[in-house]
């Protein structure tokens, strides 16, 4: 069942001047900006500066005030990018299942993305409620019986205020959604078909990463193409487009998501020689640290303990001892690539370390992919973690051979 039969959109696909499979959409998150000077933004087609963070009222805030907007979108814009901003977040996404269920709460927060959007001369808003109909981070209230068809009414209304505000032809603005790999819930889980959203949305930017980590039983890919049967989460790159187009979103309209980072978790025991190329191993429900930026920290959203991420950016991979190469890691360090998933794998011989992460063969499969299933192109998260651009020269590369 649809959720309900709505007229489609007047304005086409290709009035957005984009053909398919040349979309390089990239996250700059407002907490490494000053990474950011050494990015090449020419290699992207859209920059999301995230996130707009909403309050209880709908009223909407971003880390460094306006400094960063005022400093940053006419920068990315000089670099011939889409601007847009995101709204919400793994931790922002807290109270968007309330605002999106009260018209009056919406209506505020739409007026405030107008405002923005006057304010700051941004081409769009990127959209990551995580996640409709279902719990995200631990504190956040969902309901699974409304919150989908919630969204589908604030992005047509979204879509109608942009439209009006700003134009639909040339002047038109973009709404592009971050989502989970599955698509959008109902009471019984993802849901059949969701191709009411198609008519206000120009992009769906799939998170085809954090598919295991510690949460899991066996060390495993973090963002694999492919799944390998009966080992870690039975879903992968592949399966989850598939299971949007399946729902009714068409692959022209879809990115899929590129992690420019690895997650790590400590191996039970030590992996038998150097030479094991099996990647499934049970793991101990510790998260370790990873790179030299993580920190123990408590959630900013939920609270709790301190505890660290274990994310190692590539870039920190490349400059604290781990990769001399690309494809060459340093003692204590030893490399794999597991063929099934198309991954690229660490284990620290000392510690016990597992890193599954992405590297430019990785990324370029996936890119390659993308190009044979006909979508729009690719996403990034977050593009602050690339080195020397290796990861998005394999993508410009992918797209150009």
């Amino acid at each position: 069942m649809r959720l309900t039969q709505l007229v489609p959109c007047a304005i086409a696909f290709a009035s957005l001047g984009v053909s398919t499979t040349d979309v390089v959409f990239g996250y700059l998150p407002t907490w490494q900006v000053s990474k950011a000077d050494s990015i090449d933004f020419s290699k992207y087609t859209h920059i999301t500066i995230a996130f707009a963070v909403p309050d209880e009222s709908g009223h909407l805030s971003m880390d460094q005030g306006d400094s960063v907007l005022k400093e940053w979108v006419p920068r990315l814009s000089e670099a011939k990018a889409k601007v847009l901003v995101s709204l919400g977040g793994w931790t922002g996404s807290k109270y968007l299942s309330p605002i999106m269920s009260d018209k009056s709460k919406r209506d505020q927060m739409i007026s405030n993305m107008v405002q923005w959007m006057q304010d700051y001369g941004f081409d769009g808003w990127d959209v990551d409620f995580e996640y409709p109909g279902r719990q995200g981070n631990t504190c956040h209230p969902f309901d699974a019986q409304k919150d989908t068809p919630n969204f589908l009414q604030f992005l047509r209304d979204l879509r109608q205020r942009l439209d009006s505000e700003f134009g639909t032809q040339d002047t038109r603005k973009l709404i592009t959604l971050a989502t989970r790999f599955q698509p959008f819930d109902g009471p019984q889980g993802p849901l059949a078909d969701v191709s009411d959203f198609d008519s206000f949305v120009d992009y769906f930017n799939l998170m085809l990463y954090d598919f295991n980590g510690v949460w899991s039983d066996t060390t495993g890919p973090n963002a694999p193409l492919d799944h390998a049967p009966g080992k870690g989460l039975q879903f992968s790159a592949r399966s989850s487009v598939q299971s949007w187009i399946d729902a009714g979103i068409p692959a022209s309209k879809i990115n899929a998501g590129l992690a420019f980072y690895g997650r790590t978790v400590t191996a039970d025991s030590s992996l038998p020689g150097e030479a094991a190329d099996n990647m499934y191993w049970p793991l101990r429900k510790a998260i370790p640290r990873g790179d030299g930026d993580d920190k123990e920290e408590a959630d900013p959203s939920c609270g709790g303990p301190k505890a660290f991420s274990g994310i190692w950016k590539y870039s920190n991979m490349r400059t604290e001892g781990v990769l001399d190469f690309p494809d060459a890691a340093a003692a204590p360090w030893v490399r794999r690539f597991d063929k099934t998933t198309f991954t690229p794998w660490l284990f620290n011989t000392e510690t016990k370390d597992f890193v599954s992460y992405d590297d430019p063969e990785s990324i370029a499969a996936k890119t390659r992919f993308a190009i044979e299933k006909g979508l729009a192109g690719v996403m990034v998260w977050p593009a602050t973690n690339d080195y020397q651009d290796e990861l998005i020269s394999a993508i410009t590369s992918a797209m150009s051979s």
